[in-house]
């Protein structure tokens, strides 16, 4: 990764962060680039270089958290299952909303 690259992936992650601090303050229909700029500390064309809208910085982020969270879990299907299959039906317990 050269130079230029590292400053943008820094700069998207500010972004992300920035729009998560903004929304432990504030619901996400009042959150303005003005806003999102200021808390991330970069001038707006700086945010239009990397999004169009807000809702493109929302869904991004998205992804950034949700490949957090799964970061956390075991990613291989055995890891998962463990020794499932070798266990009686009786044995397992089906878990529902109900």
């Amino acid at each position: 990764m050269n130079k230029s690259e590292s400053k943008y992936f820094n700069t998207a992650l500010r972004m992300d962060e920035a729009l998560i601090a903004l929304l432990e303050k504030k619901d996400l229909e009042y959150i303005t680039v003005k806003e999102l700029c200021r808390q991330a500390g970069v001038n707006r064309s700086t945010f239009y270089l990397h999004y169009e809208t807000i809702a493109d910085l929302v869904n991004e982020t998205f992804k950034l958290i949700n490949q957090r969270f799964l970061s956390y879990f075991p990613q291989r299907e055995e890891d998962i299952l463990g020794n499932m299959g070798s266990r009686d039906p009786e044995e397992l317990v089906l878990v529902t909303r109900e």
